[in-house]
């Protein structure tokens, strides 16, 4: 029993990437077993904030008009609109204490919750560090909580702050983490407050050092390795909790008041109420979108287009693949995830750490080595030692001063502009041919790019770039475990023209037409420039095509940064001056905003592209194609609802909490950032671990950009389709079922949500009969 307490409290914890490979998480990831609602209502308990809006913004919504009585219709229950219930005051409640809470609370002048979480912090940052400091922890790689035992028992800090015993009451816990975990719930956890919960609530005071420990406990557990590392620091957490009641509770009146704490009180009729303001406000823009999309028209069979070209279904992509069909009506744009079906690692020769360039819910399959040049990697390595140097301290810079400042500046505006090389294949062994002949058939059927074929076919990553930023990870690709397309798109492209690749496919009825060329290519969303790679082994007879492709890009980046400009404070500039503006952003030590990434993503489109080609869908849609005439055994949505589907809810949920919750789940200013153990940040000198996104990331500095809407997947498939790979793929079902994301199908004229296992007819006519998803 014990042992599934301490289970269920460590799933609760969302793995946190370090910052070279940051990962939009969703932070509710170990609670979807639960409803929306319930979730808010633990999260209340256990945090004292919950992700929905406040009534004082619902109510502005209400008389702003963006929810309506039919908004309320749509949702569950009767289309009474209960504004009473958001002026009826806050949601009285309390939160479960920590011992440190507690005697914060008690004592005069009493600071121990904060100096918990620092003194664990400090550990975790020696401890875990990621090649930042130049000097080791000998205890660095061991087992979390035996060696923080082992020096715990000689560390004089807390006896220095005023906890009596602490080496003795420590050395005395038992060595093994659950061990002496059970042994501190024994003593410490009041009879009336939920075990899971009490243990939650000890995670959550250190999230960001524990979602950092659960991610190499996940990593650990893809590779087949055991890691019972989160174990260990729940165990850390409460050793302090239970040195802190030994030194000042045991025996006392103020020891017998915590045992009798009662269970916190949360409001769950009003978390409701908020739930279903939420829902209404989502309604809106659900129904909306919904209307367009049934709407659109078919266009039937096509001509061949004079190119084709594949994006991730990033929502920064969609305005740029909008204005690249608007600058050439004749082209045809592709949505699919931006690792293109090529799950990579990728190695520098410097011998650094492979980087996975794929979604992480998958393991890279095959791996590429980048080159390298000697001067290139010293200079890497010269930078880096500075960079965790004394002498990189702001002190040193400010004597520096001015003799500094231009070396700084020449180290920021460089960039590396070296030509990449083509990738060649050495190895054309049948086995090696038909590993990269079913690499790319997959890749091409799950794009739905199987026949038509254009002259060129462009597929094009995408990346940002920023300076003196964190969070730049953050910006890349998200289907490239935040990084950066370019690789992924190489290897695609030279794959899908290699002669041994085309034969295998032939065999596959995938006829590649022998004027095909494939090109690779990388979006810059900061500027929204592209570059095209490998032009030089383009053909004399495809020359024109070629300029054709660049003159579209450039006259398509044009629009697409005239389109964002506004919203960056850069509006009403000519091409020229904006595009050095947007590289002068990108360059900026101070700049705080380079981008605003994925803000206000709010729906996911897969469906052909004429659904959505005639929309402007102001950059909030991840949009993938799919047509199910061409899946006839549901393959290709299965993988949808499994993977881009997945990733994107992950996206939206950590914009969703970030801005609704910011003190539990946002990063906080990134001005006043910094860097812990080259693994994440910290707000100031000290605490946890940041998690989430900072606040300019979603904030203009005068108001939130990104509106806190769940995301709203429409799928162009037959409902009975749906619901067939629903009931086959519980875990993703119960993102639906459990009201963290919304699902609709689209079919001919018609809308459907699917709601409570049924499904009800929001856009077109009116719904025949599907049978509910048993």
């Amino acid at each position: 029993m014990q042992s599934d307490i301490i289970f269920e409290a460590l799933k609760r914890i969302p793995p946190l990437w370090p910052l070279g490979n940051f990962v939009a998480v969703n932070p509710f990831v170990g609670m979807l077993d639960k409803s929306y609602e319930e979730a808010c209502a633990t999260l209340a308990r256990v945090t004292g904030n919950y992700p929905l809006q406040t009534p004082a913004d619902l109510l502005r919504a209400w008389k702003s008009g963006e929810i309506n009585a039919t908004d309320f219709a749509e949702t569950d229950g009767d289309s009474k609109q209960p504004v009473a219930a958001l002026t009826a005051g806050s949601i009285p409640g309390s939160i479960i204490p920590t011992v440190a809470d507690f005697l914060d609370r008690e004592l005069p002048h009493s600071h121990w919750a904060s100096f918990v979480i620092d003194q664990i912090s400090r550990w975790c940052g020696v401890n875990l560090d990621d090649n930042q400091t130049t000097w080791r922890s000998p205890w660095h790689g061991e087992e979390l909580f035996p060696s923080w035992k082992a020096a715990a028992v000689h560390d004089l800090n807390p006896a220095a702050f005023g906890m009596r015993g602490f080496r003795k009451t420590v050395a005395a816990l038992p060595d093994d983490p659950r061990e002496c975990i059970i042994k501190c719930m024994e003593t410490l956890r009041p009879p009336a407050i939920d075990p899971v919960d009490f243990l939650h609530r000890q995670l959550a005071t250190i999230s960001g050092w524990a979602g950092q420990v659960q991610y190499r406990v996940r990593e650990d557990a893809l590779r087949g390795k055991e890691n019972d590392s989160l174990a260990g620091l729940l165990a850390i957490r409460l050793a302090y909790d239970f040195a802190l009641h030994e030194a000042f509770l045991t025996g006392t009146q103020r020891g017998r008041d915590w045992q009798a704490q009662a269970a916190p009180a949360v409001n769950t009729k009003r978390i409701s109420t908020l739930a279903r303001w939420q829902d209404a406000y989502e309604a809106g823009y659900r129904r909306e979108l919904a209307a367009k999309l049934v709407a659109a028209e078919n266009p039937g069979r096509e001509a061949r287009p004079s190119f084709q070209a594949a994006f991730c279904i990033d929502v920064r992509s969609e305005v740029l693949r909008r204005h690249l069909e608007a600058a050439d009506p004749a082209a045809r744009t592709i949505g699919f995830a931006g690792f293109f079906g090529f799950a990579v690692s990728e190695r520098n020769c410097d011998g650094s750490p492979s980087a996975a360039r794929c979604p992480v819910l998958l393991v890279p399959s095959m791996e590429f080595i980048g080159p390298e040049s000697d001067g290139k990697r010293a200079g890497k390595g010269a930078w880096k030692a500075f960079q965790n140097s004394a002498a990189s301290c702001f002190t040193f810079v400010e004597s520096a001063g001015l003799a500094l400042g231009a070396t700084l500046a020449r180290r920021i505006s460089a960039h590396d502009d070296t030509p990449p090389v083509a990738p060649v294949f050495a190895d054309n062994s049948p086995e090696e041919i038909e590993r990269r002949v079913a690499t790319a058939e997959g890749a091409l059927r799950n794009m739905g790019l199987t026949k038509n074929f254009a002259r060129l076919v462009l597929i094009c990553g995408h990346g940002s770039r920023s300076a003196n930023n964190p969070h730049a990870a953050s910006l890349d690709c998200g289907a490239c475990g935040g990084h950066g397309g370019d690789v992924n798109a190489r290897l695609a492209a030279a794959t899908l023209n290699d002669p041994h690749t085309r034969a295998g496919l032939a065999d596959r009825s995938i006829r590649i037409p022998a004027d095909t060329i494939f090109l690779a290519g990388m979006h810059l969303t900061t500027t929204d420039e592209v570059t095209i790679f490998d032009t030089h082994l383009v053909p004399e007879t495809h020359a024109a095509d070629l300029a054709a492709l660049r003159k579209s890009c450039l006259t398509a980046g044009a629009s697409a940064r005239a389109e964002r400009a506004p919203a960056l404070g850069e509006g009403g500039k000519t091409n020229e001056i904006l595009l050095k503006s947007l590289r002068d952003r990108a360059a900026d030590i101070s700049q705080v905003r380079p981008e605003w990434g994925l803000a206000n993503n709010a729906a996911l489109v897969a469906a052909p592209r004429w659904r959505t080609a005639k929309l402007n869908l102001e950059g909030r849609v991840f949009l993938n194609n799919y047509d199910a005439n061409d899946d006839p055994d549901d393959s290709i949505l299965t993988l949808i609802l499994c993977a881009p589907v997945v990733v994107a809810s992950w996206i939206n949920l950590q914009y969703h909490a970030s801005r609704l919750d910011p003190a539990n789940f946002g990063a906080g200013n990134k001005a006043i950032h910094h860097v812990a153990g080259g693994i994440g940040v910290m707000e100031g000198n000290g605490g946890d671990l940041k998690t989430g996104l900072p606040l300019q990331s979603i904030h203009d500095g005068t108001r939130f950009i990104h509106e806190p809407r769940r995301l709203t997947v429409y799928i162009d498939a037959p409902r009975e389709r749906i619901a067939a790979v629903l009931q086959a793929k519980p875990d993703v079902r119960m993102l639906f079922d459990n009201h963290w994301i919304h699902l609709c199908a689209i079919e001919g004229g018609d809308c459907h949500i699917y709601r409570n296992g049924g499904w009800e007819c929001i856009a077109g006519g009116k719904p025949a009969e599907i049978p509910a998803v048993a």
